[in-house]
């Protein structure tokens, strides 16, 4: 067996050896790249929706500016970034494989401001439409040049496991700086992307199934039982110490290795059961009638064998039915082809009746979202996008209104508790008023001249009207009746204020009967617009749009 050497920074380093150790592997850790942490700026964590991360190290290294993210949702390349992010107290939303480019299609809508914390060598990303990726650098990994004990080691067989793009191309030139004959080392790479990195001229290179630790370590398990040896080697390779203590850790299982004449096979039956299951429909339903299909054959093939002319001609007759049977085929598989397509099509339209019918219940449940907010008196926060993702085109004073109310809100009860303490002001009565003043409004009150058809209403009495339809949502009653007080004057800033909490209102209604029933210009999480009617719209239902 050929040894295995694992050339990644510490702690991977010591983590991999250990869990090749555990696989009863010859394994010796070499690394030949330090990593160390770079200053970074953090952002504002409240202008950050998820962090995106690629690699441990990025947690590992970030140092204390990570703690003002705490909490925030995460995405992550592998389980093991995963737990270091979990460690770091970060809510990791979805861990996927194949690069943060796969990751990328894993992000939520509503997170749409990504921060990445990367290395100093890295993958350019692509962002989807409407995600921003603000990038920070917080850590490098330098590379070191190859330990003596390294290049003695490689000039017998040895297979050298690649974790990064980066570590393959230094190995690479370290090999040739050293003189090292490639054709003695065999490479197993985490991914394509690495492999592609470590060029030509090896014994042997193999990727990985999942760029993950665990099926690295299980290709390597099956490169070093395969591997024919060409060149005896003694035991100087079993005697080298690593250069750093190797440190124990959680062991792997190796993933069984595939065995090709077992799946081929396997393929094979499939194939013939699928193909006589197919035709056994098929002659179910009429399409192919083998009885007759044998008849026909051996009326063609016996006249002949015998010779016989009278056959033959019996045969032309036979050819000519064919042919006649084959137009009628021909004229029924067409026939199904076209119900196929009427199906395809029926499909396809419920498809987009599904698709749009979602969308507005999600529109829906963002109108919802955004009246609670609104009546707590909260920040929209993520809402505001939404709502002007979706609902700009069609209602954009609407949502106009709902966010510059959220600048600055007012609740219902915060209303109804300044109109408690306006009371006296608008009753005419001011606490600070003069004893004489008082006097004088009290000798005014004694008598009253009206019509003995008009009710009697006290400016008490009015407040007291005007609290009962605060409480019962009238806000334009609620104002109506303040503003026939003598003490009106003094409520201005409440009306003001009242008046908003009236416009958010009918905004709120506005949005939601637009999320059911606008025909035109509402739009998805993606942007796109919705041209499924809504099931609860009649033909003549429009919701006018505010241009």
């Amino acid at each position: 067996m050929i040894p295995v050497i694992v050339i990644r920074p510490q702690p991977g380093c010591d983590a991999t050896v250990a869990a090749a150790s555990d696989m009863d592997l010859e394994v010796h850790g070499f690394p030949l790249f330090e990593v160390r942490p770079l200053a970074w700026e953090a952002p504002d964590p409240d202008e950050i929706d998820a962090l995106l991360i690629g690699s441990a190290n990025a947690l590992r290294h970030a140092g204390a500016a990570l703690s003002a993210f705490r909490g925030k949702p995460t995405y992550t390349v592998g389980e093991t970034t995963a737990e270091a992010a979990r460690a770091a107290e970060l809510d990791v939303v979805a861990s996927g494989e194949g690069g943060l480019q796969a990751v990328l299609g894993l992000v939520q809508a509503r997170h749409r401001k990504l921060l990445r914390l990367a290395g100093q060598t890295r993958v350019e990303l692509a962002a989807p439409d409407g995600v921003t990726i603000i990038e920070r650098i917080v850590y490098a990994s330098e590379p070191r040049p190859m330990p003596p004990r390294l290049v003695e080691a490689l000039h017998d067989p040895a297979l050298v496991l690649l974790h990064s793009a980066e570590a393959a191309r230094h190995f690479a030139q370290q090999c040739d700086e050293h003189g090292i004959d490639r054709s003695w080392i065999s490479l197993a790479a985490l991914a394509p992307r690495v492999a592609e990195a470590a060029g030509s001229g090896w014994a042997a290179l193999a990727t990985s199934e999942k760029p993950e630790d665990k099926a690295l370590l299980a290709l390597a398990e099956q490169m070093c039982q395969e591997r024919p040896g060409s060149r005896q080697t003694d035991d100087k390779s079993s005697e080298l110490t690593p250069m750093q203590d190797e440190q124990p850790n959680q062991p792997l299982t190796a993933a069984p290795r595939p065995r090709m004449g077992r799946v081929i096979l396997v393929v094979a039956i499939l194939a013939f059961v699928l193909g006589a299951g197919v035709a056994g429909w098929l002659d179910w339903r009429g399409d192919i009638d083998f009885a007759q299909a044998g008849k026909a054959g051996g009326e063609g093939v016996i006249p002949q064998l015998a010779g016989d002319a009278e056959p033959k001609e019996a045969g032309a007759a036979s050819g000519e039915d064919g042919k006649s049977a084959s137009l009628d085929n021909l004229g029924a598989v067409e026939t199904r082809l076209a119900l196929l397509e009427d199906r395809l099509s029926r499909l396809n339209l419920e498809a987009n009746a599904a698709s749009g019918n979602a969308a507005r219940a999600e529109g829906l449940l963002i109108a919802f979202a955004a009246r609670r907010v609104t009546d707590k008196g909260g920040n929209l926060g993520y809402l505001e996008d939404q709502l002007k993702l979706r609902f700009a085109d069609a209602q954009p004073l609407a949502v106009g209104t709902i966010v510059d109310f959220a600048k600055d809100p007012v609740t219902l009860d915060e209303l109804g508790s300044r109109l408690d303490a306006l009371a006296p002001d608008l009753s005419g009565t001011p606490n600070n008023q003069s004893t004489w003043s008082w006097v004088k409004h009290e000798f005014s009150s004694l008598f009253e001249v009206r019509r003995s058809s008009s009710p009697t209403m006290r400016p008490e009495d009015r407040i007291d009207r005007a609290k009962l339809m605060l409480t019962a949502g009238k806000i334009d009653d609620t104002i109506e009746q303040i503003e026939r007080l003598p003490g009106a004057e003094a409520a201005e800033d409440w009306i003001a204020d009242a008046r908003r909490y009236a416009a958010v209102q009918r905004a709120l209604d506005l949005i939601e009967t637009t999320a059911m029933l606008e025909p035109r210009r509402l739009q998805d999480a993606e942007g796109r617009k919705v041209d499924q009617p809504s099931p609860l719209a009649q033909p003549a239902d429009t919701v006018k749009p505010q241009d």
